[in-house]
């Protein structure tokens, strides 16, 4: 299985394992750990900023709390994109 497919795996197969919200701001839907945030604020982002989020998340990082800081980076720039389309203070 490629690393593609394996990590498409990983993602559809997670499941709530503790709370965790949407990361759009003010957003109270609990997602799995392995998902950025529900799919409505999900498709709202530009594909540009999801594929960066997509291709910078490990399988497992959700578990062992440690993102790359690729990861950290494309989050941080999801939010000031959040920022800067809303006003929201994320």
């Amino acid at each position: 299985m490629s690393q593609q497919w394996s990590k498409v795996a990983h993602v559809k197969a997670a499941r709530q394992t503790r709370g965790h919200t949407c990361h759009w701001p003010g957003c109270p839907e609990q997602v799995p750990p392995a998902m950025w945030g529900c799919a409505p604020h999900w498709f709202k982002l530009p594909s540009a900023l999801r594929d960066r989020i997509w291709l910078a998340y490990r399988p497992g990082q959700e578990s062992d709390m440690r993102p790359s800081e690729t990861y950290l980076e494309a989050a941080e720039a999801v939010q000031e994109w959040i920022r800067q389309q809303t006003g929201m203070e994320t």
